[in-house]
C-alpha cells in the first residue's frame, strides 16, 4: 500500500538545500564557479555536479511544486514534462562511508574554524571572512584522513596554515590577512595573486 507523506519528503529535501547544499556546498563552490577560468577541471566538475543534483532534484520536488518544477525543467531545455520522468536511480557505488566520514572530520573543523573567524568579526578585526589569515591546529590522527584539503578555500579565507601534533583538540587562531586584495577573487595576497596575476 502507497503512503503519500508529502510532508516528511518536503522538510528532507528543504533541510537538504539550506543545509548541505546552500550553507555548505554553494558557500564553498562559488568561488570556483565565479573565479576559475571557465574550462578548468575543478570548475567543470562542479557544473556537472550543479546539473545532476538540479536534475535529482526537480523529480524528489515535482509531486509536491508541481507547477514550479515543470517551469524549472522547461527552462533547462527539456520538452518533456517532468512528471513523465523516472526518480534516479544511483549505483550502489555512490555509497562511500570513508568519503562520508572524511566530510564529517572536515565539516567539524570548518565549524571551529568558523567560530574563530565570526570572533574577529565581532570585535571588528576583520569584516569578511575573505580577510582572514587561519592557523589550524590538528590532532596528527587526521593527517591521512584529510590530506590534500585547502583550509583556505574550505573556510572562505585568504590564507590557512595547518599544522599536526600528537594528542591536541582542534583549535583555530584567525589573524588579519597581509596584502592586497585581488579585485577577481576577493583574496588578499602579499605578492600578485596566484589565480589572478
Amino acid at each position: 500500500m502507497l503512503s503519500y507523506r508529502f510532508l516528511i519528503l518536503y522538510k528532507e529535501l528543504l533541510n537538504f538545500c539550506t543545509v548541505d547544499l546552500s550553507a555548505f556546498y554553494f558557500d564553498i563552490r562559488k568561488d570556483c564557479l565565479y573565479c576559475d577560468p571557465q574550462d578548468s577541471k575543478k570548475r567543470q566538475s562542479s557544473i556537472l555536479l550543479l546539473k545532476v543534483i538540479l536534475s535529482t532534484l526537480l523529480r524528489w520536488f515535482a509531486p509536491i511544486l508541481s507547477f514550479t518544477t515543470e517551469e524549472i525543467y522547461k527552462i533547462v531545455g527539456s520538452k518533456k514534462s517532468i512528471h513523465l520522468e523516472k526518480f534516479v536511480d544511483f549505483p550502489e557505488k555512490f555509497k562511500n562511508e570513508k568519503l562520508s566520514e572524511k566530510w564529517g572530520e572536515l565539516i567539524k573543523i570548518r565549524n571551529i574554524c568558523n567560530i574563530s573567524i565570526e570572533e574577529k568579526r565581532a570585535t571588528k578585526e576583520i569584516g569578511s571572512s575573505l580577510e582572514a589569515d587561519l592557523k589550524i591546529n590538528l590532532n596528527k590522527k587526521l593527517e591521512k584522513v584529510i590530506s590534500n584539503i585547502d583550509f583556505s578555500e574550505l573556510c572562505i579565507t585568504s590564507k590557512a596554515e595547518v599544522s599536526y601534533n600528537e594528542d591536541v583538540e582542534t583549535t583555530a587562531i584567525t589573524s588579519k590577512a597581509k596584502g592586497t586584495k585581488c579585485p577577481v577573487c576577493w583574496k588578499i595576497n602579499e605578492g600578485p595573486c596566484p589565480r589572478h596575476p
